[in-house]
């Protein structure tokens, strides 16, 4: 509920946001006019891989047609001469064999759809990729293999991520910069390391505390900080601070005025009245 996936949607322009401006490469992509101009460099060189791979893919096509499916559409010609080479092709530079190609998305694992998924946004040669939570729904041992997958993937083709996911584990091992949000707003932002190592608002330094630590003894002997309180309305947010019917250290000020994002050094900005 904080507003991650909705992002995330609004950059693809599948959903057209309310107010404000988004820019990509010198292209304001709300701006009607400017997108239709542009139309054809926005779908291709954006992909997305959905939360949801299940839903994400059409039960009805086979694997090989759904992977090559967003370069029929767009009447791009297959740099490898056919479709069918070219859906191999992405098969095994994501990891499956060349025999999955004639199945239907309800003969694959969990895993196999997640790649699958990943390989039809990569046949469009993207430079910005925008993940939704691509190992949510997945087993943990599937979870690591698609994480390594994913880092590969952006060493080799170059490629900027926007990964969205709530597994901060995940979020410190792939991410360069992170942003933290709540109910719809960035709470914090900075670097990955920053960001683990000095977490400012304290709703982020309860998200980090409630990383287990693989130490049993660790694990118990550590003092817990659990949040208190109910998470308000998206619909009807309260004014001021929207954490601060959960935040420990609320005063007055906060459930009255708005914080605004202040940088606090090194590219480390932090929305939090008692950080300034």
């Amino acid at each position: 509920g904080s507003g991650k996936s909705t992002v995330a949607r609004c950059l693809m322009n599948i959903y057209q946001p309310a107010q404000g401006e988004i820019w990509y490469k010198d292209v304001n992509i709300c701006d009607k006019k400017e997108f239709k101009k542009y139309k054809k460099m926005l779908q291709t060189r954006r992909q997305m891989i959905f939360q949801d791979s299940a839903s994400s893919l059409n039960q009805k096509m086979r694997v090989s047609d759904i992977i090559t499916e967003p370069m029929r559409i767009q009447h791009i010609t297959p740099p490898r001469g056919s479709f069918v080479k070219e859906a191999a092709f992405q098969m095994e530079y994501v990891g499956l064999e060349n025999s999955f190609l004639d199945r239907y998305p309800s003969e694959l694992s969990g895993g196999q759809r997640q790649r699958v998924a990943i390989a039809r946004s990569l046949c469009m040669e993207p430079e910005f990729l925008v993940a939704d939570e691509p190992i949510a729904s997945l087993d943990v041992s599937i979870q690591a293999q698609i994480v390594n997958l994913l880092l590969d993937l952006r060493e080799q083709k170059s490629l900027t991520y926007l990964l969205i996911s709530h597994d901060l584990s995940m979020v410190r091992h792939l991410s360069d910069r992170i942003l933290v949000m709540y109910l719809g707003e960035v709470v914090e932002e900075s670097t990955a390391q920053e960001l683990y190592t000095h977490p400012l608002h304290p709703y982020t330094k309860a998200l980090i505390a409630a990383i287990p630590i693989p130490d049993p003894k660790v694990e118990r002997a550590r003092p817990r900080s659990v949040l208190q309180g109910q998470v308000p309305s998206p619909v009807d947010p309260p004014p001021g601070c929207r954490f601060a019917g959960r935040c420990p250290y609320a005063t007055d000020r906060c459930r009255a005025e708005k914080p605004e994002l202040c940088d606090m050094g090194g590219g480390h900005r932090v929305a939090c009245h008692l950080c300034r």
